[in-house]
């Protein structure tokens, strides 16, 4: 059949004519044409054997499915390149329903009534199978071709899998992207707050081209700019040093050294000396500069707040407070040790010995100045003081030895504990009564009868002391004297201590 319209592009062929338009294509002698499609006659459809079609059907799709009209496996062909974990055969004989998770279900079940339909447009289906138990296995795309009248149809699918991995890890990249974007934030924020609140000025200064990269507000204030003008000038210049200076040169050199020195400058745009504490770092693979900046006036302004502060500790702090020199001789004491020495002012103290206020005199001084120069310091030296009237009270000293100034001297802090060594003295008398009942005992009982009650007597006694140090704290009492708690409790029990405490 010979197939011409008018107005249409007609070019002569060996056996028909090719025709070049919307409705028609080449037209064999035995092929025909039904609005724009192509159908050929029996005759010229070859002999194709089954196992053949069922390889040319497999190797066009990864998985090509047989279905009946009701929507159940009857076959399954498998492209022998595709790789699964799970038997697809064994879908056979099931609904395909079976094999599919939730979400896919509908989705399946709505196209197959398209297509029943004669739907011959029905768009393919993406559609997630999962085996019998309900594991996640694999995505597929299917689409649907009618194979005969009988309303079975085919459904061939694509491997979804390669599509699928490389939309997980642009998912799992732009979830990380975004945690990264969230962190940053929060640490831009964290810093943001630190450099607003810093009383210090602080500049970060590039140490490669010497640039300032940032800065806070104290800093800003203090090089007498905006901070958007200090952005991006070098460093040396805006503190009026001429052009060529080695100032980057000495802070990278200052802050690689292992003890930090600082770095002072005369400032011609200050009009000031300015003293630069140097912290070097790397960020983003390039050096940088952190440049905490002071003038003598604020150093002399911290000195002055520290030494006002440690002013009004020295003059009205509860413990004594007494410096001496490296003899002994008393060079300087507060208020609250002469309180407790019972002297009536600091001149008084002139060229004394603090030997005179220690109740073993040289003794203590020399243990007490002896450990702290070997050692700097020295902590909790028990003894007693002896006041200007003889007077007596327990106390404890810690020690520090000076080497600031023209002469290394003693810093010695007094505590009186004369009140927590009450309760201690009270436990001691019980003892002492229990003691002498022991001594009482010579003479009358045996030496092995004695001993073993003096054993129950320094059981008690520790005992008493341990649960009295431990605030009645009975697992910290078994823990201190390496007794289980039960074992403390039996002791108790037996020495009538149980009651009392309780």
């Amino acid at each position: 059949m010979r197939v011409k319209e008018p107005h249409s592009d007609v070019e002569p062929s060996g056996k028909g004519w090719l025709i070049y338009d919307a409705y028609s294509i080449n037209t064999e002698p035995n092929a025909m044409m039904t609005h724009g499609k192509m159908t050929w006659s029996s005759s010229l459809v070859p002999v194709i054997e089954p196992q053949i079609v069922s390889q040319i059907v497999a190797s066009l799709c990864d998985v090509a499915l047989l279905m009946s009209s009701d929507g159940r496996v009857l076959g399954v062909m498998i492209n022998p390149d595709f790789r699964c974990e799970t038997d697809i055969t064994k879908w056979e004989g099931h609904a395909l329903t079976d094999v599919l998770n939730v979400e896919s279900t509908p989705k399946f079940e709505e196209r197959l009534g398209n297509f029943l339909q004669n739907d011959d447009g029905v768009l393919p289906v993406e559609l997630n199978h999962q085996d019998m138990n309900g594991a996640a296995l694999f995505p597929m795309r299917y689409s649907f071709h009618q194979i005969g009248t009988d309303g079975t149809f085919l459904m061939l699918g694509r491997d979804l899998r390669p599509i699928w991995e490389i939309q997980q890890q642009l998912v799992s990249a732009q979830i990380a992207l975004e945690k990264d974007y969230e962190a940053r934030r929060e640490n831009d924020a964290l810093f943001r707050v630190l450099m607003a609140s810093s009383s210090d000025a602080i500049v970060f200064v590039a140490a490669k081209t010497g640039q300032i990269t940032d800065c806070n507000g104290v800093a800003a204030k203090f090089l007498g700019r905006s901070r958007g003008d200090l952005l991006d000038n070098e460093f040396a210049a805006r503190l009026g040093l001429p052009v060529g200076h080695d100032l980057i040169n000495r802070l990278v050199d200052a802050s690689s050294e292992q003890s930090v020195s600082p770095v002072g400058v005369t400032a011609p745009a200050l009009n000031a000396d300015v003293t630069i504490h140097p912290t070097l770092f790397r960020m983003a693979g390039a050096q940088m500069l952190l440049c905490r900046l002071q003038t003598s006036s604020t150093m002399t302004s911290q000195y002055d707040a520290l030494a006002d502060s440690l002013s009004s500790l020295y003059d009205d702090g509860i413990d004594g407070i007494l410096f001496a020199s490296r003899d002994g001789r008393i060079l300087s004491a507060n208020e609250a040790f002469l309180s407790m020495a019972d002297v009536t002012n600091a001149q008084a103290l002139r060229g004394r010995n603090v030997s005179e206020f220690l109740a073993r005199g040289t003794v203590d001084q020399n243990v007490i100045f002896e450990n702290a120069s070997r050692a700097g310091s020295m902590r909790m030296y028990a003894t007693r003081l002896i006041s200007e009237y003889g007077s007596e009270r327990q106390i404890e000293i810690a020690t520090s030895f000076l080497k600031a100034g023209t002469e290394a001297a003693f810093a010695l802090v007094i505590r009186d504990v004369s009140r927590s060594t009450t309760s201690r003295a009270q436990a001691q008398q019980s003892s002492n009564v229990d003691m002498s009942s022991v001594v009482e005992l010579i003479g009358s009982q045996s030496l092995k009868d004695i001993v073993a009650k003096t054993t129950d007597v320094v059981e008690k006694m520790c005992i008493e002391t341990a649960v009295e140090m431990t605030s009645n704290n009975r697992v910290a009492a078994a823990e201190m004297l390496g007794l289980s708690r039960q074992s403390l409790y039996v002791k108790l029990r037996k020495y009538g201590l149980l009651k009392k405490d309780g």
